[in-house]
């Protein structure tokens, strides 16, 4: 990169920051689906309602630290990146705006093409266009009122799949959202309808839970657990409104609200908290560990905790990175722009010269994505957004196109 490029996103950094401001009515909400987005699969082709919620989930990434983030469950590529040696980009540069203006210089690499993954067949505008949930062995369309789909998690009954309604605009609880599940045959059976924010499966894959959210103000949550084969005998658990469903671990699930994290198991005496975390997630392959965030001053810290002896351990790494997805090998984190290795504890590299704030996805145990939008959007066109490819290794990134084009992505 020349030192000049280099100058200019130096200068310009603070006032990309400055200028990103979330939107009213829909941060929110957005910060709630985030908190239990540790197993969101990206979405890729997204109705006119579901685009309003990515710019949403921009704003919130550029701004105030927010929760962590993690995967669960593999979303393996299927075309792992190679090292990028070409230079070609289409995309026009932004004065004043350092990572759209770095992104624009990348060089484009191969689509994006993991598995699982949610898309949209045919342009948003179009009527007749459709959700489609890709996975291995089977392309499954949703119903036709399906805006998008997100939080695709793995079972022992098949594929999770968690999606929202077209009439869907962040502004609150989506009362037509579902829950369904996509069978190894490819069949599709709805598990769940209403407003959910977290999805989890236990650890020996066979139940789920949701937390479900009412539509008034102040109305509890209420934690719905069910058997996949059963799933109409559910067993449901009420808490207070502000608690949202993190994960399934072996000593139960796992909570938040705004100032705790704990665990709750069925008929158990207690609920024991995990003391003195703003954050935590289960860990992909191991459901007795949790990666935790302290705060320390302003900043936030990384441990691994042990559920079974109530152990956190040192401190991994400390910055200002509005959250954290673990690899879904459990090797790695992405900590906001930069990568911490959970066996060694070794940091680094950063990532995009430290201006990607958080990463959204693991492609593969190497590789991680994200997705940037101009600070400023253009008025009267389609929103222009770039997937951006990092290698965890190197520090190399790339442009990363997504296979369904759709009006306005």
């Amino acid at each position: 990169m020349s030192d000049e490029l280099t100058r200019l996103l130096t200068e310009t950094l603070h006032s990309r920051e400055n200028d990103a401001k979330p939107i009213p009515g829909l941060t929110a909400r957005v910060l709630q689906k985030g908190r239990s987005a540790r197993n969101r699969r990206l979405a890729f082709g997204w109705s006119a309602t579901s685009l309003v919620a990515v710019v949403a989930v921009s704003a919130v990434l550029l701004g105030p630290v927010g929760r962590h983030m993690s995967s669960p469950s593999p979303a393996n590529s299927g075309t792992p990146s190679p090292s990028a040696t070409s230079s070609a980009t289409a995309t026009k540069t932004a004065p004043g705006d350092p990572l759209w203006t770095l992104t624009g210089h990348l060089p484009v690499g191969p689509p994006v093409g993991f598995l699982p993954r949610s898309e949209r067949r045919g342009s948003a505008l179009d009527p007749t266009s459709r959700v489609v949930v890709v996975t291995a062995d089977h392309e499954v369309t949703l119903p036709a009122d399906t805006g998008f789909a997100f939080d695709l998690t793995s079972s022992a009954e098949g594929l999770l799949v968690a999606a929202h309604s077209n009439g869907f605009t962040g502004g609150g609880p989506d009362p037509e959202q579902a829950l369904y599940l996509i069978r190894p045959d490819g069949s599709l059976k709805k598990l769940h309808k209403g407003a959910f924010n977290g999805v989890a499966v236990d650890p020996t894959g066979k139940e789920f839970a949701i937390d479900e959210v009412g539509l008034r103000l102040g109305a509890p949550v209420h934690i719905v657990a069910a058997t996949l084969s059963r799933p109409d005998l559910t067993f449901i658990h009420t808490e207070p409104e502000a608690t949202t469903l993190l994960g399934w671990t072996t000593q139960g699930l796992l909570m938040s609200d705004t100032s705790r994290s704990w665990l709750w198991k069925s008929r158990a005496s207690s609920e024991p908290e995990i003391p003195n975390v703003v954050g935590a997630s289960v860990m992909p392959t191991d459901p007795g560990r949790l990666l935790v965030g302290t705060r320390q001053g302003p900043q936030t810290c990384l441990h691994l905790y042990t559920l079974s002896s109530k152990q956190m351990g040192p401190v991994l790494t400390c910055g200002d990175g509005n959250g954290w997805i673990v690899s879904p090998d459990g090797r790695r984190a992405a900590f906001g722009s930069t990568v911490v290795d959970l066996v060694t504890g070794h940091v680094g590299p950063e990532l995009m010269n430290n201006l990607a704030i958080s990463f959204a996805q693991w492609e593969d145990p190497t590789h991680v994505l994200t997705h940037v939008f101009p600070a400023e959007p253009p008025r009267d066109q389609p929103v222009t957004s770039i997937w951006v490819r990092c290698d965890v290794t190197s520090g190399a990134c790339e442009q990363a196109p997504t296979s369904a084009q759709i009006d306005g992505y």
